[in-house]
């Protein structure tokens, strides 16, 4: 591919990863600003987050599926439809201020197709590479966070000098932009026939097939639990060694922007560190975080924390992404990098934050912390197991 094209296809795919984090920070990072604004209690929240973070694995496996067996269902194609039925919710919600059924309804669907889209992005990308297309997955990624964590500071700003509801609006920009850069990312015609080549398993096949993938699943999930929970609660972590909502933000912020080199350097990393270790570095840094988090008395602790995203969330994403891609046949990757979406974002983060949850009210900080450290000591076990099995 001439230089000029792979500069083209990179700008398009960064800006797909950009507007799709921005969208997500729009959208998720204010909901519970926006649904209390609508009338709605906590507990009706959280009941609201449960089921948009639950119900995409009834959803995600059927689409990925259809993406393996299907090639008029290709992997851009579906991220597509999706965008447009954010786009369709975003001006929904918009206009169903008086009806708080409906807000919970478009709400949950918002959360099944933003959980939903992720993968077939990532997917979109492997096949490129697959083909030999040096499309740069970990910087486009990188930026998407980097765009996550300004989104989050500036809307932030807008809220509090509007309303909640302006986030609608831009939400709804962002995924409209989305979905035009999507429609322009077009994938090679052999790497289209390519990823379909080969016969496509069903779920539970693929993981008989490739054990040490639903090990390190399983490992992914744990992680994801401790990672969530700790930045879902970060205003109690903040709390403890008496910050304010001002330094969540910075925190959260730091630790966002912090992803974008950890991401791009990842391709250059990888060349050089074998994936697997990668994986088991990664996992350890889950459990120096979240030791640190539970250790800290003093605000420089707390940011110092936040700061090992570099080399804690920042190298687990483009790490996973690539597994799968090296790990899982060609015919499959589209269900490969789903599971994958649903064991981090689906499963690890829910089962993190409900179980974090009570115990913030039964042992208190202390107490979710130390069950966040349990969670990513246990899970870089697995992955340990998983990674080193052949």
């Amino acid at each position: 591919m001439e230089s000029g094209q792979l500069r083209k296809l990179n700008l398009c795919y960064a800006g797909i990863q950009s507007l799709y984090w921005a969208g997500f920070a729009s959208i998720w990072a204010f909901l519970s600003v926006l649904l209390l604004y609508r009338g709605f209690s906590n507990s009706q929240i959280g009941t609201v987050s449960a089921l948009a973070l639950l119900m995409p694995l009834a959803v995600q496996p059927v689409l990925a599926s259809l993406a393996d067996r299907d090639r008029r269902f290709t992997s851009r194609r579906l991220a597509m439809a999706l965008a447009g039925l954010l786009l369709l919710c975003a001006v929904g919600l918009w206009c169903s201020a008086g009806s708080m059924a409906v807000t919970a309804a478009l709400y949950v669907l918002v959360g099944i197709s933003l959980t939903a889209t992720a993968p077939f992005h990532s997917a979109m990308a492997m096949e490129l590479q697959q083909q030999g297309v040096a499309l740069n997955y970990g910087l486009s990624r990188g930026l998407g966070s980097a765009c996550y964590a300004a989104s989050v500071l500036v809307l932030g700003v807008v809220v509090e000098r509007y309303a909640p509801t302006a986030v609608l609006p831009v939400f709804a920009g962002e995924m409209l932009l989305l979905l035009l850069l999507t429609w322009r990312f077009r994938a090679s015609p052999t790497a289209a026939a390519a990823a379909g080549s080969g016969p496509v398993l069903s779920v539970g096949q693929l993981l008989r097939r490739y054990p040490a993938y639903t090990w390190l699943l399983v490992g992914c999930a744990l992680l994801m639990a401790c990672h969530s929970a700790t930045c879902t609660y970060m205003i109690h972590i903040v709390g403890k060694v008496g910050g304010s909502e001002s330094m969540m933000g910075s925190a959260l912020a730091v630790a966002a922007f912090l992803e974008l080199p950890a991401m791009g350097l990842f391709s250059r990393v990888r060349r050089k560190v074998p994936l697997a270790w990668l994986l088991i570095f990664c996992a350890a840094f889950f459990v120096i975080r979240a030791g640190l988090f539970w250790a800290a008395r003093s605000v420089p602790v707390l940011y110092l924390a936040a700061a090992l995203d570099f080399f804690e969330y920042g190298i687990f994403i483009p790490a996973t992404v690539y597994y799968v891609a090296e790990h899982i046949d060609p015919a499959n990757q589209v269900k490969g990098q789903s599971l994958m979406g649903m064991a981090t974002t689906g499963v690890g983060s829910a089962f993190g934050n409900f179980v974090s949850g009570q115990l913030l009210d039964r042992a208190g900080v202390s107490g979710m912390l130390l069950f966040c450290s349990a969670c990513a000591a246990v899970g870089l076990l697995v992955v340990i197991y998983a990674v080193r099995r052949k």
